[in-house]
């Protein structure tokens, strides 16, 4: 079975990974803010190599549940479940890379996009996700979509030799709404 390509608006396309997407992803360098909310302790200042570039594309051709977020023909960022069949549920995570691109909502459409397809075409019970407590714009993003916090992690992450709390959010199939 192929990777199904989602519509999520006019501008907005989730897809499988090219070639040419290398590009799309080299020319941004890595941004200091998109670190520290993924958590990483990679330093902003660290030149993007091709190979890594060329294994993420790999890796995202590879898992049928993870797309490239395709804005207006550029690849922008990356969104994908990780599935858990004996518990019929899902792991969510989104990333947009290029920060030319938040704030505008795109995040939210495509967590939207993905909630449907995993409750309507994959038949789940439960999309979940785990966010760093300082990453407000992402949790208002989730909160938007129809997530809720169901519990936290103290002080669970150690990033760059401090720690920082987790919260775990999660939205059911019945509460789920298009």
């Amino acid at each position: 079975m192929g990777k199904a390509t989602i519509s999520v608006t006019e501008n907005t396309l989730l897809r499988d990974a090219k070639l040419s997407d290398v590009e799309d992803y080299l020319i941004v360098p890595f941004e200091k803010e998109l670190l520290k909310m993924y958590g990483s302790s990679l330093d902003h200042r660290t030149e993007k190599s091709r190979e890594k570039a060329e294994l993420l594309i790999k890796e995202i051709n590879s898992n049928s549940l993870e797309w490239v977020i395709d804005y207006e023909g550029v690849f922008i960022g990356q969104v994908s479940l990780k599935l858990e069949e004996e518990d019929n549920k899902a792991r969510f995570a989104i990333g947009i890379f290029n920060p030319n691109y938040w704030g505008k909502s795109i995040g939210t459409s495509v967590t939207k996009a993905i909630l449907n397809y995993g409750f309507n075409t994959l038949n789940l019970n439960k999309i979940y996700l785990r966010v760093l407590d300082y990453n407000e714009r992402a949790i208002n993003s989730y909160k938007k979509a129809g997530f809720i916090e169901e519990g936290r992690d103290r002080k669970g992450a150690l990033i760059n030799n401090q720690y920082h709390t987790d919260i775990y959010m999660g939205i059911l199939k019945d509460e789920y709404k298009e």
